[in-house]
């Protein structure tokens, strides 16, 4: 598993990375504010968001909306290389009112469910969007600091009215990126959707196993060949991130969050946490509040990875 470190939102609105390689394997699971695009150059891997599995290849496009927990494997070797941009609202809110196409649009990305948000691009999209990734990261690298904020407007505005018109076309069809085997894919559906419903409270496979009929072996079997990890594994992680977006957002004691996240004990998720986050839930609150108070308001740390 990637070690988790914290990030710099820059001018506490935005976070860009071009083309950042990877040589060693990826996989984390968790969820942020602000809306992602995360694009991928080079690379193969698995990706889960609303209990859907999708076969990641290059020239992929991912969206990603705030605070939707989502989980990626990438294979390494050979190579994963991605560019990413996370931006919050205000950066473009101000400048909404006259754009009200676009300000509709990107309501309904923000705020709605979203039938697609896997998007496996034409080599015409993709030469599009890779363009304008390198001109912003010219930007960032050879250009005014001072410049930075409104190329980071322009970009998202740029891309937001391209991809609404080009690439977000919802014709009925699912993406080129989802799994490949319908079968497969609906039964692993219905086991995200399974784990969804119950990780607040500790389960057993067998139980899973037989509220969707399927034998504990298949369900174990399938479930390891599609993501890489063991059920217990995933739901584990699956209560981790959501104990650790709690510990941010809501003042509930720790007992309170491990309950709320279906751990059984909460002995044995202060463990789970510290060994994920390399904190105890308690320390990774403080040191959360403590980053709040002293970066504000010009930077505000964010947990990415």
């Amino acid at each position: 598993m990637k070690t988790i470190k914290f990030r710099n939102w820059q001018d506490n609105l935005y976070m860009f990375s071009y083309r950042r390689t990877y040589t060693a394997p990826v996989e984390y699971f968790h969820a942020h504010e602000g809306l992602e695009l995360l694009y991928i150059h080079e690379g193969t891997g698995k990706y889960i968001i609303e209990d859907q599995v999708y076969s990641l290849q290059p020239r992929t496009l991912i969206v990603i909306k705030p605070f939707q927990v989502h989980y990626i494997r990438m294979d390494v070797p050979p190579v994963y290389i991605r560019s990413l941009l996370k931006i919050k609202p205000s950066v473009i809110e101000p400048f909404l009112s006259s754009l009200p196409q676009l300000s509709d649009f990107l309501v309904q990305l923000m705020e709605q469910k979203m039938p697609i948000q896997v998007f496996c691009l034409s080599e015409k999209h993709a030469a599009f969007l890779e363009q304008q990734w390198l001109q912003l990261h010219e930007l960032f690298t050879a250009g005014p600091p001072a410049l930075r904020k409104e190329g980071v407007r322009l970009f998202f505005f740029h891309f937001l009215l391209y991809f609404q018109s080009q690439i977000y076309v919802l014709d009925g069809h699912q993406p080129p990126g989802h799994a490949v085997s319908s079968r497969t894919s609906k039964h692993m559906n219905s086991i995200l959707k399974w784990i969804d419903h119950h990780y607040k409270r500790p389960f057993t496979v067998h139980e899973m196993s037989d509220e969707l009929h399927f034998s504990p072996n298949y369900l174990s079997k399938l479930f390891k060949d599609q993501t890489g990890k063991t059920i217990t594994e995933y739901t584990n992680e699956r209560r981790l991130e959501e104990a650790r977006m709690l510990l941010q957002l809501q003042p509930l004691s720790v007992e309170e969050i491990s309950k709320e996240t279906g751990f059984k004990y909460p002995s044995y998720f202060i463990q789970m946490f510290k060994k994920r986050y390399g904190l105890t839930p308690h320390k990774y609150r403080e040191q959360i509040a403590e980053q709040a108070r002293t970066t504000a308001p010009q930077n505000e740390n964010a947990f990415i990875l």
